[in-house]
């Protein structure tokens, strides 16, 4: 399986971008490819290549004024309505509190859902109390709930893209 990161965040190296890492890592685990994309960089490539390379795609947004990030609003306005057809999505938000991320992973199912993707059931809503503080210099690391839902979506993720990529019956 091939996965596609995307960190909506307007600030590279943000809480998003750990949090879609962890994602990332929970795919490897499962034997994935990932490849991440942060929208923030200044040579990041816009959306419009095809997500027909990869098998899933994972949305990742800060909480902006409860909802997700202008980034990543203006790169999902700017695909073709049919970007995500017939793949695996997985959806993932860095917020304040323990559950200002929910609300962006409803609104973003909704994107997804209208772009044709097919949304896992779980989604990540994460938080700063989801992590605790690292050895000094080193990144704050994830506690062992987190990593759990981190491991259940990529598990989410590799049974749908499954799905997608197996014949239908009275199909050629």
């Amino acid at each position: 399986m091939h996965a596609l990161l995307i960190s909506g965040s307007p600030r590279v190296g943000s809480g998003t971008a750990a949090l879609a890492a962890l994602v990332g890592d929970a795919l490897r685990d499962r034997g994935a490819t990932v490849t991440s994309l942060e929208l923030a960089e200044p040579s990041a490539p816009r959306l419009r290549c095809s997500p027909d390379r990869y098998d899933a795609v994972v949305l990742a947004s800060p909480v902006h004024h409860a909802s997700y990030s202008g980034l990543l609003k203006v790169a999902l306005d700017d695909v073709p309505g049919d970007w995500l057809a017939d793949t695996a999505v997985g959806l993932v938000a860095h917020g304040s509190g323990p559950r200002t991320g929910s609300v962006v992973c409803e609104h973003l199912r909704t994107v997804a859902k209208a772009l044709g993707g097919w949304v896992a059931p779980t989604q990540i809503a994460a938080c700063p109390a989801d992590f605790t503080p690292g050895p000094p210099g080193t990144a704050p690391l994830p506690d062992s709930a987190l990593l759990r839902r981190c491991d259940a979506l990529a598990a989410e993720l590799h049974r749908c893209a499954a799905m997608l990529r197996a014949p239908v019956a009275g199909h050629v």
